[in-house]
């Protein structure tokens, strides 16, 4: 995939601009708070719909504005498309609509048209961080190629709402736990299509990354990635794709079902699930050293984008922020060798002499919200 244009109106601190691209490698510099990420996350924005930096959408919105509007026109393998999304205030509603070659569509119609990977400082804490992090990074990953698990991860969010709110109703206010029977049922089964589908992506997932890790440390450490289920009391189960889900689902929340109406809140499920790291069998994130969790995180990345050469036969645009400063010279030139020619890249940093040049790079300067080439 490679992006041709990109425009923004009202987004952060750029009142308006429409920046061409012909380049593989392109590298946005300035000083720090010029807008320089808050290009990237246009770009991320009008490829997802969302920010990775905000929930807050109204963060974006240029200050004392009622709209904004990005996009990007793009060519994959099927010719050039257009992605858009404009928000706007009307009668004191915020109202949002996406657009993909000006069709308006839903959002499960635009995610994943534009696959795109970003890799940001917060990343290198994907392997010491929390699990949410993770289990972002994973439903990112399966989402981008395949719409059926974007839909089944929005319908889960929305069992699993309505069962948290039911299982407080029955503990504040005596409803009737025969109510729970549906909300189980469509669980159970819900849930159990995510993990066969987290299961069948991770197995593809794990094998690139232990190749990229072993390349990344000279074939001298393996990774090595394990699905961590947490069950009840407390037990870590680490599953295969032998296991029945349905049945295991089921039989954990009969088990269960006094705690959860007790706290009122579902305590196993996908949405409690993690991924579990460990190189030459230490677990990374207990014993290994910084640099091992940081060449664990970039192997992650870049097995990322691998993923999804494999699944729609092109790589994804890579958008890269400020971590080039973050690495050192051994991983920062693997990550250059790995995108060099293959992959079209984004990348914000202070000094433009950290990237080497590479298969026609093109130089953008940011200052206050404003794009110079050059």
């Amino acid at each position: 995939m490679k992006v041709k244009r990109i425009y923004a109106v009202n987004f952060r601190n750029y009142k308006e601009c429409c920046l061409e691209i012909t380049s593989m490698v392109n590298i946005f510099y300035g000083q720090n708070a010029q807008g320089k990420t808050n290009l990237l996350e246009a770009m991320f924005y009008a490829a997802f719909g969302m920010s990775h930096r905000t929930a807050q959408e109204d963060d974006m919105q240029r200050l004392d504005t009622n709209q904004l509007a990005v996009g990007i026109n793009f060519e994959d393998l099927h010719g050039l498309n257009d992605v858009k999304i404009k928000r706007q205030q009307l009668d004191g509603k915020n109202k949002k609509e996406l657009f993909l070659n000006d069709v308006k569509v839903r959002p499960k119609e635009h995610y994943g048209t534009l696959n795109m990977v970003m890799f940001s400082p917060e990343d290198l804490q994907l392997i010491k961080g929390e699990p949410a992090l993770r289990r972002r990074f994973f439903d990112m990953q399966i989402s981008q190629t395949d719409k059926a698990y974007y839909d089944l991860l929005i319908k889960y969010n929305r069992i699993l709402q309505q069962r948290n709110r039911l299982l407080k109703d029955i503990r504040d206010n005596d409803a009737s736990i025969e109510l729970l029977l549906t909300w189980d049922q469509e669980f159970v089964l819900t849930a159990a299509r995510i993990a066969v589908k987290r299961l069948a992506a991770l197995q593809k997932l794990k094998n690139i990354a232990k190749d990229i890790y072993a390349a990344l440390t000279g074939e001298l450490e393996t990774l090595t990635v394990f699905y961590e289920l947490k069950a009840n009391n407390g037990e870590l189960l680490y599953p295969d794709e032998a296991i029945c889900w349905e049945d295991f689902y089921r039989s954990k929340l009969f088990e269960r079902r006094q705690v959860d109406i007790l706290r009122g809140s579902t305590g196993i499920g996908p949405h409690r699930d993690d991924l579990l790291f460990k190189v030459n069998d230490r677990i990374l994130k207990a014993f290994g050293s910084q640099g091992q969790q940081r060449s664990a995180a970039l192997a992650l990345k870049l097995a990322q984008l691998e993923y999804v050469r494999q699944e729609i036969d092109e790589f994804p645009v890579l958008l890269l922020d400020d971590v080039m400063s973050e690495l050192d010279d051994q991983r920062r030139c693997q990550l250059l060798k790995f995108i060099d020619g293959k992959v079209q890249t984004f990348i914000t940093v202070n000094d433009k002499a950290l990237i080497p040049d590479l298969s026609g790079n093109a130089y953008f300067r940011i200052i206050e919200g404003r794009i110079a080439e050059g």
